[in-house]
């Protein structure tokens, strides 16, 4: 029966990325507001590598630069949020198969600019007293989001809203199912458990569906390929 078929392929994926999430030690950062967006240096380098202390117009902590999507090509994907044209009908046509599926995704955060990641960035490195490099590991700083792209999503389960933006989203039934699917509808994990500069998000997925979105991860994706190619 097909549900079973479903079922058994869900257990199979959450077999295969069971696990803990990495744990982040915590330190006190004086003035988000005013202090510089590095606490460690290098020379910037002409070539962008998977390096977690590098700080550079390059990368910065294992992030890389992105532009802002212009406000005429976002669409709306629901509960606020906002997608690149073309990410946002595979989004909205990938939820549709979930929900026939019995699982129903919901879009948590699309689009952001700047001032937002900023205030994410900054914010939340106050609020948890943490480094500029311990905040890298769970929140991109301005100008280093994939969310500026307008090609990236964080997705929550509408039947278990507990798992929203934690690492055990991965044992919902959406994230079980987006584990499954999420490839054919242009969908890959930015950030997966053997990334070695940010924690584990199996919540967040970007769109590479196209020419221009695959040109614009081009270089997270082949340094984090060339990391684990290392680590194996």
């Amino acid at each position: 029966m097909a549900w079973v078929d479903r079922a058994c392929q869900m257990t199979v994926a959450l077999l295969s990325i069971w696990g803990l999430s990495p744990s982040i030690a915590t330190a006190q950062l004086s003035s988000p507001s005013t202090a510089p967006l590095t606490d460690v240096t290098s020379p910037p380098t002409a070539e962008p590598k998977l390096d977690c202390s590098v700080t550079s117009a390059a990368s910065m902590y294992g992030h890389f630069p992105y532009p802002e999507a212009p406000q005429r090509d976002l669409v709306s994907v629901g509960n606020g949020q906002s997608l690149r044209a073309p990410a946002a009908a595979s989004f909205l046509a990938m939820q549709q198969a979930a929900a026939r599926d019995g699982v129903q995704l919901v879009p948590l955060s699309g689009f952001r600019d700047r001032s937002t990641q900023y205030s994410l960035f900054f914010g939340g490195a106050r609020q948890r007293g943490q480094s500029l490099s311990q905040r890298a590991r769970v929140s991109a700083p301005p100008g280093y989001s994939e969310h500026h792209t307008g090609y990236a999503i964080d997705i929550g389960d509408a039947n278990a809203p507990e798992y929203d933006v934690h690492p055990h989203f991965e044992m919902s039934m959406a994230g079980m199912w987006l584990r499954i699917h999420a490839g054919e509808y242009g969908f890959e994990l930015s950030f997966p458990r053997t990334h070695p500069c940010v924690s584990y998000e199996p919540w967040h997925w970007r769109w590479v569906g196209d020419a221009e979105s695959q040109t614009t991860f081009a270089t997270a994706r082949d340094m984090v390929r060339e990391d684990e190619g290392m680590m194996r």
